[in-house]
């Protein structure tokens, strides 16, 4: 019975040993099948990814754009992605020229902050602490709202929880302040119909739409905002008028103060309600520069040059207002300057900045409009015979025919106006200047070569060019006339010479049987005597 009982014990024991080797081996297959199928589960897209939200800055549309050079047409205005050009005569001697011009922003990308997963941090073109954005995320296979968070620059900032795999359109904005309004039930349903309203109050909208689907258990998303509403500096300039004591009224239109903004393209409609314009408050007193502080203004002219700005400005205490009406595009998201130059056209007639005295910003017949200080044909002008009026038959050819015809001029007079046609002790019923304006004398061209500065632009090459010209300039170098070289009109038969290469420009004075004229090229300009049959351009001196 005992060897009977052992060889039970035995039998029992090997029963023993191999059931639990079968469990333990039962248990390792099945935690590798737990492993196994946990694996194929993140590969899918199971699981959560904590996504941290890294603000690098914000830029606006404008941003980091190279500069364009634009071109100015007969209205004086351009209108093209880089700078726009307006200028408008407001009296013949004193003309206004503006420009709406990108202000270029370099913007740097900064790597996601080590500490990121405790502080909300900017880098780039910084947006201030405390200002509050909101990061909401949408479904892109249906535009279903599945998540958003509100976050705080320099505040904790807890990451944004997402579905592991899955695709997301991440929609961000902010107003640039530190409040944000509550989030609504359409922002919390779907991206298609999701809508916010612009704030008057806190105009720096900005916004921003990125496709994300996180792929790990921690993922980063980088985000740079754009500015939705257009901004713009004004900058007025007062050239050789004077210093500048005062702007006051300054206002830039349209400005609206209502819109809604669509999440799913951040664009704006629903400008209805017009204000009476964004307010500039101007800085920089008893200088020739003020500048305003940057205003956002609500607005899109759909580029049509809509956009308007006005000012009272007090320069050597007289006080005018500056209006720019309907003088350049206002798109939104760009950042723009615009500088307003006031100028006086003239020279000094007298030693150490004695004697000023105006001209016409522009020959006689040249184009309206345009601005008088640029090298270019609209500011040639018509040419005269010596006490010739306008229109005179066989003394007188248009801008438009001078520039369409080079050749000889049926009928070009050839008999001299007699003396006194034009005078120089008093205007004359044949002196073609506009009422208050003289042809000059002799003397005050004289005067004005020995009393100004000059500078020469352009390639002074005889070859029928209109970018060649001469500015007289004050002793500290502001440019005050411009001069083109408009060449001549023939003496025997009105043919073209000489234009791009010289310039000629009638006196009232005689000589005998010729008349004194100015003159100029590339290397001299000086007082001259010529034949009074010789086409000629005028330059109107205040009388």
């Amino acid at each position: 019975m005992k060897i009977l009982h052992k060889k039970y014990q035995s039998i029992i024991s090997s029963l023993i040993f191999t059931i639990t080797l079968l469990i333990f081996i039962l248990s390792f297959l099945s935690l590798s099948s737990c492993r196994s199928a946990e694996h194929d589960h993140i590969v899918a897209g199971v699981g959560i990814s904590a996504v941290k939200i890294n603000l690098l800055g914000s830029e606006d549309a404008n941003s980091d754009n190279p500069a364009k050079v634009a071109s100015i047409n007969q209205k004086g205005l351009n209108v093209d992605n880089g700078a726009q050009h307006y200028s408008v005569l407001v009296s013949p001697s004193s003309f206004i020229s503006a420009e709406l011009a990108p202000v270029k922003t370099l913007t740097t990308v900064a790597s996601t902050s080590k500490n990121f997963n405790t502080t909300t941090a900017v880098s780039g073109t910084p947006i201030g602490i405390g200002v509050k954005f909101r990061v909401i995320a949408y479904r892109q296979s249906n535009g279903n709202y599945h998540t958003h968070q509100d976050y705080t620059v320099g505040q904790p900032a807890a990451p944004m929880m997402l579905d592991n795999g899955a695709a997301y359109n991440i929609i961000v904005y902010s107003y640039g302040t530190t409040n944000l309004p509550l989030i609504s039930s359409g922002e919390q349903s779907n991206l298609s119909s999701a809508l916010v309203n612009y704030d008057d109050n806190q105009r720096d909208f900005m916004y921003q739409k990125i496709p994300f689907t996180p792929v790990n258990s921690a993922s980063t998303l980088n985000i740079t905002l754009r500015h939705k509403i257009a901004q713009i500096t004004a900058i007025v300039n007062s050239g050789n008028l004077g210093n500048i004591t005062n702007i006051t009224g300054g206002l830039l239109t349209p400005h609206f103060s209502n819109g809604v903004v669509s999440l799913s393209s951040g664009t704006m409609s629903g400008r209805t309600t017009s204000s009476t314009g964004a307010v500039l408050n101007f800085s920089g007193f008893n200088t020739t520069t003020s500048t305003s502080n940057p205003v956002f203004v609500n607005a899109d002219t759909g580029g049509n040059a809509t956009g308007s700005f006005s000012a009272a400005v007090t320069i050597a205490g007289i006080t005018k207002t500056v209006s720019l009406p309907n003088s350049f595009k206002i798109t939104p998201g760009y950042k723009n300057n615009l500088t307003i130059n006031l100028k006086k056209c003239g020279a000094y007639l007298g030693p150490d900045n004695t004697l000023w005295k105006d001209f016409m910003c522009q020959n006689l017949g040249a184009t309206d409009g345009i601005d008088p200080f640029s090298p270019q044909s609209g500011n040639h002008g018509a040419k005269y015979q010596w006490g010739a009026k306008t229109g005179e038959a066989g003394r007188y050819i248009s801008q438009a025919n001078d520039q369409s015809n080079s050749g000889s001029i049926s009928g070009w007079n050839s008999t001299p106006k007699p003396d006194g046609s034009w005078s120089d002790t008093g205007k004359t019923a044949n002196d073609p200047c506009p009422s208050g304006y003289r042809v000059p004398t002799r003397a005050q061209w004289q005067a004005v070569i020995d009393n100004n500065n000059v500078e020469r632009v352009g390639s002074w090459t005889n070859n029928g060019n209109y970018i060649s010209a001469l500015y007289f300039r004050t002793p500290s170098n502001v440019r005050t006339l411009m001069l083109p070289a408009t060449g001549y009109r023939s003496d025997t038969d009105g043919a073209l010479g000489n234009r791009g290469y010289y310039g000629y420009f009638w006196s009232s004075s005689v000589d005998a049987s010729y008349a004194y004229r100015l003159d100029f090229n590339s290397s001299s300009v000086y007082v001259y005597d010529g034949n009074r049959k010789g086409g000629f351009s005028v330059r109107c001196i205040a009388e």
